[in-house]
C-alpha cells in the first residue's frame, strides 16, 4: 500500500493538536473535594504524593511521570514540525496512555467527584493514542510514501 505524506502530515498535525489541547484539560478542574474545593491534575497528584495515598499503587515517586505530560506535548509537537512523523506517532501514544492510566489513578487515589478535566483528559487521550496510531509508519501494509 502507497502512503501519500500529506495524510501523514494530516494526521500528524491532528496528533499535535489533541496533545496540546489533552495538556489543557490536565489544569482544568479535576476533582471536586468534598469541602467544595476544585483541584487541577497537578494538584490533585501532589496532593496525593503529599499525603501518602500513592503507595497503593507501587513507588509513590511514580506520580513524577504525571509532570512528563507538558514535555512530552512539546516532543510531539517539535517532532511533527520537523516531519519526524513515526516518531512523533509513537510519543503520542505514550502521551495518550499515560493520560489515560493517569486520570484513571488520580480519580482512584483521590476518590473524589470527578469533573469536566478529567471526563476530557481521558476522552483527549484515547484521541491522541488513535492519531499517534494512524501516524506509525512501522506498518508492514506500507510500501512506499509518496510525497504528495
Amino acid at each position: 500500500m502507497v502512503v501519500r505524506a500529506n495524510d501523514l502530515r494530516r494526521d500528524g498535525w491532528l496528533a499535535a493538536l489533541a496533545a496540546v489541547a489533552l495538556l489543557a484539560t490536565t489544569f482544568l478542574p479535576f476533582i471536586n473535594l468534598h469541602t467544595g474545593v476544585e483541584m487541577t491534575s497537578f494538584e490533585a497528584v501532589q496532593n496525593a504524593e503529599e499525603i501518602g495515598l500513592l503507595s497503593d499503587f507501587g513507588n509513590p515517586k511514580a506520580a513524577v511521570a504525571w509532570y512528563g505530560i507538558p514535555i512530552l506535548t512539546v516532543v510531539v509537537v517539535l517532532l511533527q514540525m520537523i516531519g519526524r512523523w513515526a516518531i512523533a506517532g509513537l510519543v503520542a501514544i505514550l502521551l495518550g496512555v499515560l493520560a489515560i492510566v493517569g486520570s484513571v489513578l488520580t480519580y482512584r487515589t483521590a476518590g473524589q467527584d470527578p469533573l469536566a478535566g478529567w471526563f476530557l483528559t481521558i476522552g483527549l487521550g484515547a484521541v491522541v493514542v488513535y492519531f499517534g496510531a494512524r501516524i506509525d509508519l512501522f506498518r508492514t501494509d506500507v510500501n512506499s510514501i509518496q510525497p504528495w
